[in-house]
């Protein structure tokens, strides 16, 4: 039974079904009107048609908001409507995950401008991440050490129990990292949720934002003495360069490969963006780049389950295959979108791992084998 449920309103008054009432076969239905809020409304079909009234408010609640967003969030991708819904709830924090290979734009130093959504955080894929000893190679963005990733979350006040809604600025392509690192990092997968849309489709919605400029968590500020509330883990499903050699050595892998560059770069028809790599692609691997799952006239959104298998099927991927899925791309972010995008057709997250040195570490080896 749907004991808790939230509405967005803007009317003088307005009327629902007592949830002490609300049958267990509960029908639901709400309509939030772009822009102007002028009104909303929700609906449920209880035993009874009794109904109490509330007066205006931006925000009407009922009983505890946590559970509200629980009703707001379903599922790993998540509409702009269902994010506005759950803003404000106790236990839902916005996440900037921007991050952006063009060198014209720089994912913190906007977060850091504004404007952003009202109370959101930015978690930094480049800079909480592992460094130093931990990466002699200097790779980028690698997952973080438990360590580090825990406090950071204690510095941006997040506890393993909140959900968690990344979104990204208009034309993010790339925000899929930050919500899988989030959840390699052991964050619940059910509580870490990817907003399907930008900043500027949630303003124009009429979504909060927040225009003066605000500080990001760097990892240098961090003191990683100190015991942290939150509890991370060694980043899940993620593999290295050794891993994925002995796929590419054995005749009969128990694994494969799915590389999330664009063609040209696969066959080495196109340089690599970094000085000094390699071009072609890891013998046996396939080949569905990111772009081809994404929404073409906005990268923030996924295409449709349908087009998704489709992009999967042309690339000659088996999503439903036994063995384990590995994801590779430029540098582990777009790895990412591949992941995310198999799950979403409906695969087990668990048999599928992402490489995540990807290209940056493959190509710029002088013995790996490479297809060019």
């Amino acid at each position: 039974m749907l004991r808790y449920y939230r509405i967005i309103a803007s009317a003088e008054t307005m009327t629902m079904y007592s949830p002490q009432k609300v049958s267990p076969l509960i029908t639901t239905m709400s309509i939030l009107l772009s822009g102007s809020r002028s009104s909303a409304a929700a609906f449920a079909t209880g035993s009874k048609g009794h109904t109490v009234a509330f007066s205006s408010a931006i925000r009407a609640r009922c009983f505890t908001s946590s559970t509200s967003a629980l009703f707001a969030l379903q599922g790993n991708l998540v509409s702009v409507a269902d994010c506005l819904a759950s803003h404000g709830d106790n236990g839902v924090k916005f996440i900037d995950g921007s991050w952006h290979l063009a060198a014209d734009r720089d994912g913190r130093a906007e977060f850091e401008a504004g404007p952003r959504i009202a109370g959101a955080k930015f978690f930094d894929i480049d800079d909480i991440s592992s460094k130093g000893e931990l990466n002699k190679k200097g790779l980028p963005h690698m997952m973080p050490p438990p360590k580090l990733f825990a406090a950071a979350m204690d510095a941006l006040d997040i506890s393993n129990s909140d959900h968690l809604v990344v979104y990204g600025t208009d034309g993010c392509m790339f925000t899929a990292r930050a919500y899988y690192s989030l959840r390699a990092m052991g964050h619940s997968s059910d509580h870490v949720h990817l907003m399907q849309g930008s900043l500027k489709e949630w303003h124009e919605n009429g979504g909060e934002i927040d225009t003066e400029p605000a500080k990001a968590v760097s990892a240098d500020e961090l003191d990683l003495s100190k015991e942290t509330k939150y509890k991370a883990q060694d980043p899940a499903n993620i593999v290295d360069m050794k891993a994925v050699l002995k796929v590419v050595n054995e005749d009969e892998a128990d694994s494969i490969v799915v590389d999330a560059r664009g063609a040209a770069r696969f066959h080495a028809e196109a340089p690599e963006p970094r000085e000094g790599m390699r071009g072609g692609h890891m013998p046996g691997s396939f080949n569905v780049p990111f772009t081809e799952l994404l929404d073409p006239d906005d990268p923030t959104k996924f295409k449709d389950v349908d087009s998704l298998k489709e992009a999967f099927a042309k690339g000659g991927v088996d999503i439903n295959t036994e063995k384990k899925i590995i994801c590779s791309c430029g540098s582990g972010v777009t790895a990412c979108v591949v992941a995310t995008a198999l799950e979403q057709c409906g695969r087990d997250a668990a048999g599928t791992y992402i490489y995540d040195g990807s290209w940056s570490e493959w190509g710029s080896e002088k013995d790996t084998p490479i297809v060019s």
